[in-house]
């Protein structure tokens, strides 16, 4: 059931009531939540529901092994032993498609398909997270059905954002682990007129703007783009990017919105990436749950840049290779984030032999052409993530550089997509202002009222927005 469909609209709006019923319980709230996103698990597939119950059980047997000794030495192993268990699950779901072919060639076509669990990326990078917090905070270690209901929050399941039981550390500040959260003695709903101006903002993301790009640009060119000319292509080059910050940022938007009606909040997970003057600030900015995840359980154990120049780029390097793995099996995530960790590295570089902000003192327009190399550099890399194979993401750029229909006087559709893309990146701040506008009209305006506005966003979407409803482009990963 997607979130953007009228099933689930009526059945969100149906749980509302009978949710905030129960605020004296908060334990039979976490129940009732709990016992939601087991059965939308299972609406997909029951196999999904029982994969994650399975894994909820070992990962807090292994917590429980944790608690139970007070030798620092044997929690270090229980803790081993708990990430080899996630990391095997969800190597073993992820990419056994990548091993198929050889697995058919040595046992024959009898080599059964296997299907990935649904959110199992998450719920394994949580429970990485869970482990490592409570094997240094025994209090933090939570009971059977918590860290189920962690594990399978209904709103995070599918695409994230990634949800820690312990606090941590962000661009935005401290954000409040999970774990407090679920134990909280009384629950309020979290800023009203923000959270259902966030769950509009997502629609209208997701819905209308990224599904017409998608549609009316992105699909097509990236289909077939020998048959285009290179500035439509590079307009569909640009218009993936955009597409898949509206797509993943109104999925974000939305499932906050969400959290914040149930009570619970989420961390933030875009803060306005396309205006990063630099790579590294455009990873503080983009995915800051999945950032933040690989600079803590990956960066930092491997020796962050504790140890020397050269050790730290190795690291950073290594780093992001296994975000791009963790994108998917192909050669092509590969190449992906080998090539985001060049960008970092050579980074880095510049900013030892110049100095942080070079750019920016050596020139009037250094930050804008910090952000025009950077966005450049993220659109042309997103080709290569967009592409199931290194022989299509070819096809796009030699079709970019000549090799298709080549360059002509373009069309006025092009031209025009091309302004409100380029429009869009440089009144962004005004955007995010009405937003702020909308969300402050609504709190100023009586409950009776709200109807209203929210029905006149609604009425609009369903004029303008594609037919049909689409997926979210992350619940692949």
């Amino acid at each position: 059931m997607s979130f953007l469909s009228i099933e689930f609209a009526v059945f969100f709006l149906s749980l509302f009531p009978v949710y905030w019923a129960l605020a004296e319980h908060p334990r039979m709230q976490n129940l009732l939540l709990l016992l939601v996103g087991l059965g939308c698990l299972g609406a997909v597939n029951p196999l999904f529901a029982l994969a994650v119950v399975l894994f909820a059980s070992a990962i807090y047997l292994v917590s429980e092994k944790m608690a139970a000794t007070g030798d620092v030495l044997q929690r270090k192993y229980w803790l081993r032993v708990g990430i080899v268990l996630a990391l095997v699950n969800l190597c073993f779901f992820k990419y056994f498609d990548f091993f198929r072919p050889q697995l058919r060639e040595w046992f024959g076509a009898g080599v059964i398909d296997i299907l990935m669990p649904l959110g199992i990326s998450y719920y394994t990078f949580q429970a990485i997270a869970y482990l490592t917090a409570a094997e240094k905070r025994p209090e933090l270690r939570l009971k059977w059905q918590e860290l189920l209901f962690h594990f399978s929050f209904f709103p995070t399941i599918t695409a994230g954002p990634i949800i820690r039981a312990d606090d941590f550390k962000t661009v935005d500040g401290i954000q409040t682990g999970f774990a407090a959260q679920i134990r909280s003695p009384q629950r309020t709903v979290i800023k009203p007129a923000l959270a259902i101006s966030l769950i509009l903002l997502g629609l209208t993301k997701k819905w209308w703007l990224a599904g017409t790009l998608n549609e009316g640009w992105v699909k097509p060119v990236f289909a077939n783009p020998l048959q285009y000319d290179s500035l439509a292509v590079l307009t569909a080059v640009y218009g993936y990017t955009v597409q898949l910050f509206l797509d993943f940022s109104g999925y974000t938007d939305l499932v906050i919105g969400m959290a914040m009606l149930l009570g619970f909040r989420l961390p933030q997970n875009f803060r306005m990436p396309l205006h990063a003057a630099n790579i590294r600030s455009f990873w503080e900015r983009w995915h800051i749950t999945l950032s933040t995840w690989i600079r803590d359980y990956i960066y930092i154990p491997l020796g962050g840049s504790r140890i020397n120049f050269t050790r730290t780029q190795i690291n950073v390097m290594a780093a992001m290779v296994l975000s791009g793995i963790w994108h998917g099996y192909g050669w092509n995530f590969l190449l992906w984030g080998f090539l985001h960790g060049l960008a970092l590295v050579a980074l880095n570089i510049g900013d030892r032999r110049f100095g942080r902000e070079a750019l920016a003192q050596a020139f009037p327009w250094g930050r804008a052409l910090g952000i025009l190399t950077t966005v450049h550099f993220v659109c042309f890399t997103f080709v290569i993530f967009a592409t199931p194979s290194l022989g299509d993401a070819g096809l796009v750029f030699k079709a970019l550089f000549g090799g298709g229909r080549g360059w002509h006087m373009p069309d006025l559709g092009v031209l025009a997509m091309l302004a409100l893309m380029l429009a869009a990146l440089l009144f962004y701040r005004k955007l995010v202002w009405l937003f702020r506008r909308y969300v402050r009209l609504l709190a100023r305006l009586p409950f009776w009222a709200w109807p209203l506005p929210v029905s006149a966003v609604l009425f609009f979407l369903m004029i303008v927005a594609p037919s049909g409803i689409p997926g979210f482009i992350y619940a692949n990963f």
